[in-house]
């Protein structure tokens, strides 16, 4: 098992855990892996899509390190229904905005509450597109779902195979 961030501090704070699991820590940008091409049987993606610069190129990248047969889960917040285009109020329906054909880097929005993301962003790509970012690394769709018992789904999974 193997963790990659970009971020020093995030490694910093994940080392302990890593460390108890005997799992190893890697440097490293998800658009350019250190690794040898079909190096892993899996690759799990948690809350990433959003905020990475060129998510075509890390899902490339995923697919390169992945064996034959192996799989990725790729797990972060539902485009549809969260933030930059949707607003979660503490009670009651989503409410949806204009906006959501809007790709890129967003910092204001509608759904944007007082949390991080206004001060880091998020790279919005509508439902198809995100899909297809995966599906144009030639890998293949074998599950797409959406965790969770509310209306309005907050999470989206979709687990690949190269």
């Amino acid at each position: 098992m193997t963790g990659v961030d970009l971020s020093g501090d995030q490694l910093r704070l994940a080392r302990p855990r890593a460390a108890a699991c005997g799992a190893a820590l890697a440097r490293a940008d998800a658009a350019m892996l250190p690794f040898p091409d079909a190096t892993f049987d899996a690759v799990v993606a948690l809350f990433a899509h959003t905020d990475l610069d060129d998510p075509a190129r890390a899902a490339a990248e995923a697919a390169r390190v992945l064996r034959p047969g192996g799989r990725l889960l790729d797990v972060g917040a539902h485009p549809c229904f969260v933030q930059p285009f949707a607003e979660r109020p503490a009670h009651g329906p989503v409410l949806l905005h204009p906006g959501y054909r809007g790709r890129g880097w967003h910092d204001a929005g509608p759904g944007f509450n007082a949390g991080i993301r206004p001060r880091v962003g998020v790279n919005h790509l509508p439902l198809a597109d995100l899909v297809e970012v995966f599906l144009g690394a030639g890998l293949t769709l074998r599950r797409l779902e959406e965790p969770g018992d509310d209306d309005y789904p907050f999470l989206l999974a979709l687990v690949l195979e190269r």
